[in-house]
């Protein structure tokens, strides 16, 4: 997307910016510590060759020899010490430049020199070292810096830009998500805007009929309003979910899920599904009581609804280590690897449901019980058994108090989706009274 790739090409002109500035600044310090260390070692070197001129030369490196020159205050030509021969016939005019010059550096051709002076009865002293070979050296250590800070640059130029889409990868995911979301949700709207628009025009068309007349053209209006309402309110509450923190407490879920339980007794009646629960007491998580109410109802209607004629389906809520584990299992058909994998995301329906002309649903109910998992930091799994039907498992973390009495709030994780450690674990069977989870 192009708001994506302009947020990667800020990310990586500031970043390099940035680490450009501070490898200058660093770089080019460590340079101009090694210049002044060398400056000082032959600027030392100068005095204590004024200081001594007889023994100076037999004590330091031949790389460091002075030219010593003594220029007499009568007129007289100088008095020149040292080996000038290797300068062949330029030796006369560097003598006379470093004269001139007095004190500092000085430049001859491709030769670099610099002298000192001191002032005597009779004349001046003059300390010349040639530091060719120390600024040849100067030179190789700033190409070599040069060359470090240029490939540090495009190396960090490099490590942004490829950082970039890990990091910018959560914006782009939402903002992905985003649009499916609208157009998703556009797209279930508009066949129930389409059928009410059908049903004004088929009024309209009659102007002369009554109400009683046009009872059944108003009912599926009413229908479809009713539809769009739940629309809305099931993405307003996976918004809240997602987006913003649940006002938690110390909850029983053992009694909201016993109570839940009970309210599907009549429509499992109606289906003719037999509900098996086997359900552990005073099992306490530290959530929000209405979404975990919610998370009961979605699972145990999506399992009663998938069941089959006169099938089975089995809930049991107990204690499993430091967790509480819910599994909800009906007989039926079994769910496809595919199936299980995108079943939590929003308005996936399996192709069961899609074939279903009477299903009401969205595909939004499991995605709010994923997000109500998260929430809550917990994990939930879908999985099937062939020959057997489909497994919801739910593990929400066992309430922890502090020595106050206050509830410890759990650690939230980054995916609240565990396939395949939860699909190897568990595996189930109904009979007539009992559901059994083997591990």
């Amino acid at each position: 997307m192009e708001i994506i790739r302009k947020q990667r090409i800020n990310y990586t002109v500031t970043t390099t910016v940035i680490a450009a500035i501070f490898l200058l600044v660093v770089l080019g310090g460590l340079f101009g510590v090694v210049y002044g260390s060398n400056d000082m070692f032959i600027n030392k070197a100068l005095d204590k060759a004024l200081e001594d001129p007889e023994n100076y030369n037999n004590a330091v490196a031949n790389d460091l020899r002075c030219i010593f020159i003594y220029k007499y205050d009568d007129g007289r030509n100088p008095y020149i010490d040292g080996k000038v021969d290797v300068y062949g016939d330029d030796a006369t005019d560097i003598v006379l430049k470093a004269i001139f010059v007095g004190k500092g550096k000085f430049k001859y051709n491709d030769r670099y020199f610099i002298v000192a002076n001191r002032e005597y009865p009779n004349g001046t002293l003059y300390s010349l070292i040639d530091r060719t070979s120390y600024h040849k050296q100067l030179t190789n250590t700033a190409v070599m810096v040069t060359l470090l800070y240029c490939c540090s640059v495009v190396f960090v130029a490099l490590l942004a830009l490829l950082s970039s889409a890990r990091l910018l990868f959560p914006v782009a995911s939402a903002m992905t998500k985003q649009r499916d979301l609208i157009a998703n949700a556009s797209h279930e709207l508009k066949t129930p805007l389409t059928i009410i628009a059908t049903n004004l025009s088929v009024i309209k068309s009659e102007p002369d009929s009554t109400v009683k007349d046009n009872e059944k053209w108003i009912a599926s209006i009413s229908t479809q309003l009713v539809r769009m309402r739940d629309l809305i309110n099931s993405m307003l509450e996976l918004s809240k979910l997602e987006q913003s923190e649940l006002p938690k407490q110390d909850v029983n879920f053992s009694e909201i899920f016993e109570g839940a339980c009970l309210e599907f007794e009549a429509t499992c009646f109606e289906k003719d599904v037999k509900l098996i629960t086997e359900i552990q007491p005073d099992l306490h998580v530290y959530g929000e009581p209405k979404s975990l109410e919610r998370l009961a109802v979605i699972l145990l209607d999506n399992a009663i609804k998938y069941s089959g004629d006169k099938g089975k389906v089995g809930a049991r809520l107990f204690a499993d280590g430091k967790r509480v584990h819910l599994s909800v299992m009906n007989t039926g058909e079994c769910i496809s690897k595919e199936d299980a994998k995108h079943v939590f995301d929003r308005f996936y329906r399996t192709d069961g449901a899609r074939q279903n002309k009477d299903s009401q649903s969205f595909g939004l109910g499991l995605s709010i019980a994923a997000a109500t998992v998260k929430a809550h930091c917990g994990e939930i799994d879908c999985h099937g058994i062939e020959g057997k039907g489909t497994v919801f498992d739910v593990y929400l973390p066992t309430l922890k108090l502090k020595k106050d009495g206050t509830p410890v709030e759990p650690r939230k994780k980054k995916n609240c989706l565990n396939y395949e450690k939860t699909r190897r674990k568990t595996r189930f069977s109904i009979n007539n009274s009992q559901c059994i989870i083997q591990k």
